[in-house]
């Protein structure tokens, strides 16, 4: 969970935008491999948890958009509607009436 730091709420993983206020979420902190890539600093270190398949998803992901066969859905994330069935996107920020089920800035669907 991320906490806002405009309002303190709690919002899902994932979130880039407060699902209560709108607000931009900070991102969490990435680990930077320099010049390395991702494959040969992981590959052989016997860590634990290290995992190469999401390098592997993304290459799949890459592939599919350049042939033009897959739609990549982005991070499903719960919407949290407000009081009044109004809803900020996690994806945008943009502020949606009750009763919408898309959004109208970034055309993301409620779920």
């Amino acid at each position: 969970m991320k906490k806002c730091k405009t309002c303190s709420k709690e919002n899902f993983d994932g979130a880039a935008y407060c699902q209560y206020c709108g607000s931009k979420l900070p991102k969490r902190p990435s680990i930077s491999l320099g010049k390395k890539n991702a494959a040969s600093s992981l590959a052989g270190t016997g860590m634990r948890g290290s995992s190469l398949a999401p390098l592997g998803m993304m290459s799949i992901e890459n592939s599919a958009k350049e042939l033009g066969e897959v739609t990549v859905v982005k991070n499903l994330i719960k919407i949290q509607p407000l009081p009044d069935g109004s809803w900020y996107c996690p994806d945008c920020g943009e502020l949606n009436q009750s009763f919408t089920f898309t959004c109208k800035g970034c055309g993301r669907d409620f779920i």
